[in-house]
């Protein structure tokens, strides 16, 4: 599925809608959904060089993914992620970079490391 596809499901993932009104494709609500949505205000601070307004939603979706896994609670640790999380990509982590790669400049820790800092208004950077 392309990425941009996949963060329109993500988007839509993270609305509170009834299940009658939920896409199939959209993950179960009830399993303890931990996606982190990346949005374009997570690059507010231009981290490595990259305007917020220019970000596109497939680098959106590689981010979201990215930062679902890498922040589940440590507590789940022990089980697999698919358990918590709606979406799981069949393809690896590098695969799917590449399909981004030339839309994400500098060194990806850098750049990871201060989206994982991000939090919302309400403080939170999670959707349950």
């Amino acid at each position: 599925m392309p990425l941009d596809a996949l963060y329109s499901l993500m988007k839509e993932n993270a609305q509170d809608l009834p299940e009658a009104e939920r896409n199939i494709l959209d993950g179960d609500p009830i399993r303890g959904n931990q996606l982190v949505l990346v949005t374009q205000d997570y690059f507010q601070s231009n981290k490595n060089g990259i305007d917020k307004s220019k970000v596109t939603d497939d680098v959106l979706a590689f981010c979201s993914l990215v930062l679902s896994y890498g922040k589940l609670p440590s507590k789940v640790s022990t089980k697999s992620p698919k358990l918590y999380t709606a979406f799981m990509p069949r393809t690896e982590f590098n695969t799917i970079y590449q399909q981004v790669r030339s839309k994400i400049p500098g060194d990806l820790f850098t750049l990871f490391d201060s989206l994982a800092c991000y939090t919302t208004e309400e403080g939170d950077d999670t959707v349950m």
